[in-house]
């Protein structure tokens, strides 16, 4: 048996459902279907690397691990002492994995071929552990546009399986000998879960929030119709939405959180401003169980209560009396986790620059935040020890750092998108709103916002540590 890991020159990373580790392995993408492979041109086999020290002790390479600062990656091994020499492939695979919206390209997303069954995503929260691919099983990396190339046997009957997190698809392919290539409607992540299909997605719950409408930037990524102004057309959305009427309601009922892989609490998820920095004791109870259990949970700005009153030892905000900023203000920041960085340097020119008066990616590593709402003044190493003995630091990893004009040191650079481990699930935050307008084509920091989902999605490649004392 073997694991696979991403490379660093990788850019994502990817979950696997929970289960028996002799037989599961990554995945993501849309159906059981037809190939959707033709005849084309022979590309590279990948890169491959000789680290043979996993942080699970394994000697075979892990899949999934992760860049969030908690966990290593390595390449794909050859000649992994417990496989031998591999299979004798006499076929490639080439292709491109795109979003569900068939744009935006997609790296790090796990693509293999196998004749086997393929778990399925667990429909609810689930710790997500690493597990081992056969040895026989041919795997790769997408590259940060979103490519592969896949060396594998020829023959009939075989599943062509993609994943990234919780997008999984699985696809009938008949393979044949030399060079193939995958159509995009079958190497694509899928937008809604269908597992009579192939298809699973990421159950996830957003409050509906104006002006931070998380839920525009999911329905452009594919997850929903998109109207002529940029939109999400209501009805056509493949996630569940939560009135921000009950004032945060939704986070008092347990084992209805746990029916989602990913909670968002945008800017204006609590209304009352005045009695926003309160959280009751048992909700913040409850998102601590959540996540431990492995859910991932995002907040942005004004909703900075619901990341300080679980996790008030990770980071430090700015006037934490009364941390929500105003006015807001505009940064130029800085994209400092290398593997964001290199996905968006390697986006099309169409997506780095939507237009009509919006920030571009023109000169990465800087990028224009907009509408920040509150500033972090620091963000703290979080000690925990693993099964070994061994401390591990789950605190924050920084995505993007830059300047808070509205805090009383406008000259000091901060953390302005940061994501930390609780147990087995994640959390993440970000100073600056998403969606503040209706408009076309994803922005700057809602691209920042895609890429944290998926990336937070990474597996444990040994049982995660027990989650921190919170004081």
């Amino acid at each position: 048996m073997r694991r696979a890991t991403s490379t660093l020159a990788a850019t994502a990373l990817l979950m696997l459902a929970c289960g028996d580790s002799s037989s599961r392995r990554d995945t993501a993408d849309d159906g059981i279907g037809s190939d959707g492979i033709s005849s084309g041109n022979t590309g590279n086999t990948g890169t491959t690397g000789d680290d043979n020290d996993n942080a699970d002790g394994s000697d075979g390479p892990l899949l999934d691990q992760g860049n969030d600062g908690n966990m290593t990656m390595g390449a794909e091994e050859e000649g992994d002492p417990d496989c031998g020499p591999g299979p004798n492939t006499d076929a490639v695979l080439e292709g491109t994995v795109f979003a569900p919206n068939m744009k935006l390209p997609i790296s790090g997303a796990l693509v293999y071929v196998t004749d086997e069954p393929v778990e399925p995503v667990p429909d609810g929260v689930y710790c997500a552990e690493c597990v081992e691919l056969d040895c026989d099983t041919p795997f790769t990396l997408t590259e940060p546009d979103g490519t592969f190339t896949l060396p594998a046997v020829s023959g009939p009957g075989q599943k062509l399986v993609v994943q990234k997190g919780q997008f999984l698809r699985v696809t009938d392919i008949n393979v044949g000998a030399g060079s193939n290539i995958v159509q995009p409607t079958q190497s694509n992540l899928p937008g809604l879960w269908n597992p009579a299909a192939g298809m699973w997605i990421p159950r996830i719950a957003v409050y509906e929030t104006n002006p931070d409408k998380v839920f525009n930037v999911l329905a452009k990524f594919g997850l929903g119709q998109v109207d002529a102004g940029g939109a999400l057309v209501f009805g056509t959305e493949q996630f569940d939405m939560i009135s921000d009427a009950d004032q945060g309601a939704f986070l008092d009922n347990l084992a209805q959180l746990n029916q989602y892989h990913i909670v968002f609490l945008p800017c204006a998820s609590t209304k009352y401003w005045l009695n926003a920095p309160t959280v009751p004791q048992a909700r913040s109870e409850n998102i601590r169980a959540y996540v431990e259990a492995g859910g991932k949970l995002y907040a942005t700005d004004h909703s900075n209560e619901y990341i300080e009153a679980p996790f008030p030892t990770y980071q430090e905000f700015h006037n934490p009396g009364m941390p929500d900023i105003q006015p807001a203000y505009e940064s130029i920041g800085t994209v400092v986790d290398e593997n964001l960085l290199a996905w968006l340097d390697a986006l099309p020119p169409s997506l780095k620059d939507i237009g009509n008066g919006n920030p571009t990616l023109n000169n990465l590593p800087s990028i224009t935040t907009m509408l920040n709402y509150s500033g972090i003044d620091t963000i703290a190493d979080i000690i925990v020890q693993n099964e070994e003995g061994e401390d591990v630091n789950v605190g924050h990893h920084t995505w993007v750092e830059g300047p808070c004009s509205s805090c009383a040191n406008p000259g000091q650079v901060r953390p302005m998108a940061v994501s930390g481990q609780y147990g087995c699930g994640r959390m993440m935050y970000s100073t600056f709103e998403n969606s503040s307008t209706n408009h076309q084509g994803l922005n700057p920091q809602e691209l920042v916002l895609l890429y944290m989902i998926l990336e937070i999605g990474v597996c444990h490649g040994e049982p995660p540590p027990p989650p921190p004392p919170i004081e």
